[in-house]
């Protein structure tokens, strides 16, 4: 049972983070979605801001502005009101045009890696709305499941940048033909690949990736996962482990299950168990981590101090994966009053009228200590505020 002083907690801080989201995004008079007749422009949230100059829009095909528009469709999902889903719709309108992915790829998506193809999620939520949003589905789909598909490289993704040696998975990066930094799989991969491949397969039938996700979720589970049931940043498989607890990387992982599971419930009972396991075992690991004011640390095992701080991003993934696990059925109720103190954790102690605060910017997977620079905590950054948005979602479903 939840207290009432936690209800009202929560109430409370959901109106707060309402106003918020809304000031930032569907009410935000410059965070519109639109292109740009000169110069280049971002979203306030877009601080990496890597754009190729001379396309003339508001956006990029990325994970930082994927996570926010999927945030906002959530809360369209959790109370029903059309202008989040009307936002979302009109960042991927001007995203595609008949001709599929208006940028041309510019280098993204099919050669960058990864963390490019975060946006088909948003995008798959609509799949069967129109034909140039098919046309665009099915042409990313095919970039990591075909064979017979090449990139701009002349490598075909599923077979060159993926390894049975790591489960399956694909390397966080590909472009140039060479795996990233020191470590080829990074938590942060799975997240921004699996749950499109989950949702997209399930939407056109296609039963040959339903074992294959479920071997690479498992794969994590079983080799990236220690002793103190925290998980490694990355891995290059046969031990060979980044040696950095990042809450981030744990919270996309952690993302990664709930959605998946979500997108094979009452279709693969096989895969919505596997993440199921994962999950209950995930959560109970870094629970033990959680501080008194339901902030985690952005190196989760590593004592307070300056640049080691309690970290929204990560926070606000835990709190997302766990209301979302329990109203999945993949965890039991006693896990939504910690996800809710958390919850209550960041709106208290990271949200004001400056903004949301303490989102760490990157840390890279080399095996060096990048994360802890205090410059790189900043304010309403994109991957701190989409599952910020996220979280706020799950919150809403329960008031």
């Amino acid at each position: 049972m939840i207290s009432g002083n936690l209800k009202s907690r929560v109430l409370s801080n959901a109106e707060k983070a309402k106003k918020y989201i809304d000031g930032l995004t569907i009410n935000s008079p410059v965070n519109i979605p639109e292109k740009v007749i000169e110069g280049d422009s971002f979203f306030t949230w877009d601080n990496e801001k890597r754009s190729v100059l001379s396309q003339p829009y508001l956006f990029q095909w990325s994970y930082y502005n994927g996570v926010v528009f999927e945030g906002l469709y959530d809360i369209y999902l959790a109370n029903g009101e059309e202008k989040y889903k009307t936002y979302a719709k009109r960042y991927l309108d001007l995203l595609i045009d008949e001709g599929g992915l208006i940028f041309r790829r510019a280098g993204y998506v099919n050669c960058h890696g990864a963390d490019c193809y975060k946006t088909a999620a948003l995008l798959s939520r609509f799949a069967g709305c129109n034909k140039n949003y098919d046309n665009v589905l099915r042409a990313l789909y095919e970039d990591l499941t075909s064979e017979n598909k090449q990139n701009d490289d002349g490598k075909a993704i599923c077979k060159d940048f993926a390894e049975s040696s790591l489960g399956g998975n694909f390397w966080h990066t590909w472009r140039g033909c060479r795996p990233p930094k020191r470590y080829k799989l990074w938590l942060d991969g799975i997240y921004m690949i699996q749950p499109f491949l989950a949702r997209y397969s399930v939407f056109c039938g296609d039963n040959s990736q339903a074992e294959k996700i479920a071997r690479r979720i498992k794969y994590v589970a079983e080799n990236m996962r220690s002793p103190v049931g925290l998980y490694f940043h990355a891995a290059n498989g046969g031990g060979d482990n980044c040696p950095y607890f990042w809450t981030r990387a744990s919270g996309w992982y952690a993302m990664a299950l709930v959605d998946v599971a979500e997108a094979f419930t009452g279709v693969n009972g096989y895969v919505t168990t596997v993440c199921g396991d994962a999950l209950k075992a995930f959560t109970d690991g870094i629970l033990k981590y959680r501080m008194a004011n339901g902030m985690y640390l952005n190196l989760t095992d590593r004592p307070e101090s300056f640049t080691n701080r309690g970290e929204t991003s990560g926070t606000s993934m835990i709190v997302y994966s766990l209301l979302k696990g329990v109203r999945l059925g993949l965890l039991d109720e006693s896990y939504i009053q910690p996800a809710l103190e958390s919850f209550c954790g960041v709106c208290e102690s990271k949200l004001s009228c400056e903004g949301l605060k303490d989102i760490y910017f990157k840390a890279s997977a080399n095996g060096e200590n990048n994360y802890e620079n205090a410059a790189d905590y900043l304010t309403d950054e994109g991957k701190g505020v989409g599952p910020f948005i996220m979280a706020y979602s799950e919150a809403l479903r329960l008031i």
